[in-house]
């Protein structure tokens, strides 16, 4: 009772899914004690908007019980996009401003084309000239031939320089652009890394809810049928205690009614044994149990004893079931002939053994059906990446989480308003 008010002192922020059904716990034995009170007529109509309430609170903080490694990694992948989005930026405009570089370059260069081609048309027309004329040059001609020589290799020159220039810088931006691309490629691996853990992450996380909602779901089955076992044990063992009184009733009364001349053979022993045999059976055959031939011979009754060979039965089922069934054999072994070919031929020891094998048996056959649907979810999940490849990863969770099972709290409401499983609610709310 302590723990269940410590989840309602809590903050709302720390709240888990398991405070809530704490919660659920307190609620449901205040309104056990209003109803053993009142009667069930008094909260007819508050327990399904109690429930309704319970249940949006779980929903809501198991939509809040984020871990956060998950937050951490979503935050870090968000950091990575917005990183990524700037380095393309970046490398946008570094493209646009090696265009422009080009393009100054390319003018350049024609413009020193053009001038290259006018001063060899100059040239071509000074040659004519002198080749026309014959004639020995003046002083003065010696001189524009000599300037223009020299404004041609200065031209040269200074177009040389240009053209190196600018190969080195390509070059360098060349460099420059190989290591962008090599960061890039590095953090679009560190990305999809990241996208896978978050995907492991969050599949794990939907394993481990829908392992803790089963098993929650089989324990409560699992109390309310061993509380339903434990009644019809009762009410067997009620009966068997009846037959036995019966039994010696009826044995005194022949005892009275049969004066003893002398001492009782052998054969009337024998014959006396088995009809009392046949009065335990016919008995129990009337009580709700059956008689099968075999090394076992008396078998449980669908009615009485059925339910101790469902699935989901424990071990103290099975061993209430072997003392019982030692407590009829010790009653019948003094009736019981040895060279009987249909005598009980097992221990309580051996029945035991049976038992424990097969219990352990269901467990490993339990948990190879857990691992045959975890290795089906993950095939249907590569089915659905495949043929969906575009779909984000952040978008698939939102199908899933559509999907709510039934909650713990309505299966705990229904005890509660069950007449008859009042007296199991209490016994239900403490092993929460």
């Amino acid at each position: 009772m302590e723990d269940f008010g410590s989840a309602l002192e809590k903050n709302v922020a720390d709240l888990t899914v398991m405070d809530v059904y704490d919660i659920a716990a307190v609620v449901g034995q205040e309104f056990e004690r209003i109803i053993d009170q009142y009667g069930c007529e008094a909260l007819s109509r508050l327990m399904p908007k109690v429930v309704r309430v319970l249940e949006i609170l779980e929903v809501l903080v198991s939509r809040n019980s984020i871990s956060p490694e998950t937050e951490e990694l979503r935050l870090e992948l968000d950091r990575l996009r917005l990183e990524r989005m700037d380095r393309l930026e970046k490398e946008r405009k570094h493209k646009k401003e090696l265009e422009l570089v080009e393009d100054v370059w390319r003018g350049e260069a024609q413009d020193l084309l053009s001038q290259i081609a006018q001063l060899q048309e100059e040239n071509k027309t000074l040659l004519n000239n002198l080749s026309i004329k014959e004639c020995p040059m003046t002083e003065e001609d010696i001189q524009k031939q000599e300037g223009m020589t020299e404004r041609e290799r200065q031209v040269m020159k200074k177009l040389k320089e240009v053209v190196d220039k600018q190969r080195d810088e390509i070059r360098a931006k060349g460099r420059e652009l190989t290591l962008k691309n090599e960061d890039i490629e590095a953090l679009q691996q560190q990305l999809n890394r990241l996208m896978k853990i978050n995907h492991d992450l969050r599949h794990k996380i939907t394993v481990v809810e829908a392992q803790g909602k089963a098993l929650i779901e089989q324990k409560v089955e699992l109390e309310a049928s061993g509380q339903a076992r434990q009644q019809e044990m009762g009410n067997l063992r009620q009966e068997v205690s009846r037959l036995k009184e019966r039994l010696k009733e009826q044995g005194k009364i022949s005892a009275e009614t049969e004066e003893p001349v002398g001492p009782p053979s052998p054969a009337q022993s024998s014959k006396a044994a088995p009809s009392w045999g046949q009065d335990l059976a016919s008995e129990l055959l009337a009580g709700g149990l059956e008689i099968e031939e075999g090394p076992l011979h008396f078998i449980p009754h669908t009615g009485a004893l059925g339910a101790l060979t469902d699935d989901g039965e424990e071990e103290k089922d099975d061993e209430e079931a072997a003392f019982s069934w030692e407590a009829l054999c010790d009653d019948d072994m003094s009736s019981i002939d040895p060279k009987d070919p249909n005598r009980p031929r097992f221990t309580l020891q051996e029945l035991r053994d049976v038992l424990h094998e097969r219990n352990e048996l269901k467990a490993k056959v339990f948990m190879l059906q857990e691992e045959i649907a975890y290795y089906k979810s993950d095939e249907q999940e590569e089915e659905t990446d495949t043929l969906l490849p575009d779909a984000s990863p952040t978008l698939r969770p939102s199908s899933r989480s559509n999907f709510q099972p039934e909650s713990g709290i309505k299966r705990l409401c229904v005890l509660l308003q069950e007449p008859n499983m009042y007296t199991h609610t209490h016994t239900y709310i403490t092993n929460i």
